[in-house]
């Protein structure tokens, strides 16, 4: 005895099969031209997160990432701003880029400063992250991954 979903399943594929070759030859194919054919995006479009903690944090980050966007090519980065707060010690502040910490610094108790201490952040972590680009581009080493240089 045959189950009755196959019953209610050989009809209903058997039409949509029918069917198709009707679809498939009213539709035209769509022509290939120069200008329809587009190379794929290479560049990897970067983000700047932030874990800041304190009110210091939050503006230090809004600040560098708005220096960052002004930086040519900074988009295609990646960073992370990162902060341990410290009630004796002030904060802490770090950025990474891939795995590595390219820039580490106190942030001072007073919060006037923290414009002029962000905007030089930023033109140094850029320039470290060119200099670590251009490293990767010098050596291979058929060892180390591409983030392990």
């Amino acid at each position: 005895m045959p189950h009755p979903a196959r019953s209610l399943l050989v009809p209903l594929l058997s039409s949509l099969l029918a069917a198709w070759p009707a679809c498939a030859a009213t539709a035209p194919a769509p022509a290939v031209t120069d200008a329809t054919v587009q190379e794929p995006l290479t560049e990897a479009w970067g983000i700047v997160t932030s874990q800041m903690v304190t009110v210091a944090g939050h503006e230090f980050a809004n600040h560098f990432i708005a220096e960052w966007r002004d930086k040519p090519g900074g988009e295609r980065y990646t960073l992370a701003l990162r902060e341990r707060p410290s009630a004796r010690w002030g904060s802490l502040v770090w950025i990474e880029f891939g795995q590595q910490r390219v820039l580490q610094l106190q942030l001072p108790p007073a919060r006037a400063g923290l414009k002029t201490l962000a905007e030089s952040a930023a033109e140094s972590a850029y320039q470290t992250i060119l200099d670590i680009e251009r490293q990767r581009r010098l050596v291979s080493d058929a060892d180390l991954a591409a983030d392990e240089f």
